[in-house]
C-alpha cells in the first residue's frame, strides 16, 4: 500500500454567500476558522492505480459539480471518476459553487436567483489540482490500521418523537424538557484508519455522524465549524495530518451548540470541545487500532433509481409558478422554490450515485445525500464492515426511508427531501447488496 497526502485553505477571496442556511440575506462577514481541502492518493504496493479520497469543508458538492472536478481531474492527471471519491464535512459555514436563491426581501442581497459563483470554483480547482499533485508526490510504503468506538455523548437526534402523540416535534437544541419526548438513535460510532510508515503514522481519517452546526458568535463568519478543531488536534496528538468525513448525520446535531453571545463564547468554545473530544477518543483507544488483513483498496459506482414527486417535475413547476406569478398567489414562494430545485435535474425519473470504496477491511458506502441516522443503523446491521458516508459524490437534501414520512418533521418535508418516499429504502438495499459485493 502507498499513500501521499496534501491539505489546502480553501478561503474565497472575498466576501461570499455561505450555503447551509435559509435565513441568510448578505454575504459573509470574516473567518472565525479556517476552511481547507484535503487529498489522500492511495495505491495498492507499485500499481499504477490511483485512488483519490477528496475531502472538503463545503456544504456540500452536487453531482454535477462533481462531474466537472471529476473531468478536471481526468484531463490533468489521467485518474478517472471511478477512482475517485469527494466527500464533504456539510459546514454550514463555507461558500460553495452553485447558484442559490434568496426568499428574503430585507437583506443586502437582492430577491431571488442568484448565479454561481465561478471565481470560488476556479479558485477551489487551482487549489485542488495543486493539492493532488502534492499527493501525487508524496506517496511511500505504508500499513492500514483501524478502529471503532462509540462516542454517544456528544450528539442526539433531533427527530425526537412527543409522547403525546407519536409525531416528529423538530428540537434543534437539546430539549429543556427532554422526558417529554422519545428519542431516536444515532449512529455513535467513530471510524478511523490510521495509515502506518516505518516512522510512524502519516494520515488518520475518520468518520462520524455528528451535524456541523456547532455554531458561532457570528453565522455569516467562516468556519469549517468542529472537523478543523478535530483535524487540528489529531495533527497535534499523532504527529500527522487528519482528515474528516461526516457519518450518517442528517439528523444527528451536538448536544451542545452555540455560542450564541460574545459573553458565552468567553467561557466555551463549543466548536473545539467537540473536535478536541473526537481527537481525544482516538488518542485514548489507541491501543485498539489493529492491522487490517485486507491490505487494499478499490472503488466503485453504482446507480439506482429515484423519482421526483410530480411538483417537482421541471414543465409542472414552471406551469405552477407561471401561474402563481400572474396571480400573486399566496403560494408564489412555494412555486418559486419548487422550480428552483426542478431545474437542477435532468427529468422526472432518472439515476443517482453510490459510491463504495474497499479501504483495508472496511467498505465505506458513499451517498449524495444527508443520510438519517436509521439508514446507517440498518446498514450496519446487514454489513457490519460497512461505514456510511453521507454528502460524498454529491449533495442532494435529506434522505429519509418511507416510515419517516409519517412521522413528518423537516428531513421529511418539500424542499428538504428531494426525492419520492421509498427513494431512502431503495439507496439502503442497494447499499447492503453493493457494499457485500466490493
Amino acid at each position: 500500500m502507498k499513500l501521499g497526502t496534501a491539505k489546502r485553505f480553501t478561503l474565497p477571496e472575498r466576501d461570499s454567500f455561505l450555503r447551509g442556511y435559509g435565513f441568510r440575506k448578505e454575504l459573509s462577514r470574516g473567518v472565525e476558522e479556517p476552511i481547507e481541502l484535503g487529498v489522500m492518493a492511495i495505491s495498492e504496493n507499485d500499481s499504477c492505480d490511483v485512488h483519490l479520497i477528496i475531502t472538503a469543508d463545503i456544504a456540500g458538492i452536487n453531482v454535477t459539480e462533481c462531474a466537472l472536478i471529476y473531468d478536471l481531474l481526468d484531463r490533468e492527471y489521467h485518474i478517472p471518476a471511478d477512482r475517485i471519491w469527494i466527500s464533504s464535512s456539510h459546514t454550514h459555514f463555507a461558500p460553495g459553487f452553485e447558484a442559490y436563491f434568496i426568499p428574503h426581501h430585507d437583506g443586502t442581497l437582492a430577491y431571488g436567483d442568484h448565479p454561481e459563483d465561478t471565481a470560488y470554483r476556479t479558485l477551489w480547482h487551482n487549489k485542488l489540482l495543486d493539492a493532488v499533485s502534492c499527493a501525487l508526490n508524496s506517496m511511500e510504503e505504508c500499513l492500514i490500521e483501524h478502529l471503532e468506538v462509540e462516542v454517544p455523548g456528544i450528539m442526539f437526534n433531533r427527530r425526537t418523537l412527543k409522547k403525546s402523540d407519536g409525531l416528529v416535534e423538530q428540537n434543534y437544541i437539546y430539549p429543556d424538557k427532554p422526558e417529554d419526548f422519545i428519542f431516536s438513535k444515532c449512529d455513535t460510532t467513530l471510524t478511523a484508519w490510521r495509515f502506518m510508515t516505518d516512522r510512524g503514522p502519516k494520515a488518520v481519517l475518520a468518520a462520524v455522524g455528528c451535524h456541523p452546526v456547532t455554531g458561532g458568535v457570528d453565522a455569516y463568519c467562516i468556519s469549517g465549524d468542529y472537523p478543523w478543531y478535530f483535524k487540528t488536534k489529531v495533527e497535534e496528538l499523532f504527529g500527522c495530518p487528519g482528515f474528516f468525513m461526516l457519518g450518517a448525520a442528517g439528523d444527528s446535531v451536538p448536544r451542545l451548540r452555540g455560542p450564541d453571545s460574545q459573553e458565552f463564547a468567553q467561557k466555551i468554545n463549543s466548536r473545539k470541545n467537540l473536535g478536541d473530544i473526537l481527537a481525544l477518543t482516538l488518542q485514548q483507544n489507541v491501543l485498539l487500532f489493529k492491522r487490517d488483513k485486507k491490505q487494499s483498496v478499490s472503488m466503485k459506482t453504482v446507480e439506482f433509481p429515484v423519482e421526483l414527486p410530480a411538483e417537482l417535475d421541471y414543465e409542472n413547476a414552471e406551469k405552477n409558478y407561471q401561474e402563481a406569478e400572474k396571480l400573486q398567489s399566496a403560494d408564489l414562494e412555494h412555486c418559486i422554490a419548487s422550480r428552483f430545485i426542478a431545474q437542477t435535474y435532468p427529468g422526472r425519473k432518472f439515476t443517482m450515485p453510490l459510491r463504495f470504496l474497499r479501504l483495508g477491511d472496511k467498505v465505506l458506502t458513499g451517498m449524495p445525500f444527508e443520510v438519517l441516522s436509521i439508514i446507517s443503523l440498518k446498514l450496519k446491521e446487514a454489513n457490519p464492515e460497512a461505514v456510511l458516508i453521507s454528502v460524498t459524490g454529491g449533495y442532494n437534501g435529506y434522505l429519509p426511508l418511507a416510515e419517516d414520512f409519517a412521522r413528518q418533521g423537516y428531513e421529511c418535508s418539500f424542499g428538504f427531501t428531494h426525492f419520492a418516499p421509498g427513494t431512502g429504502d431503495t439507496a439502503l438495499k442497494t447499499a447492503i447488496e453493493e457494499s457485500l459485493l466490493i
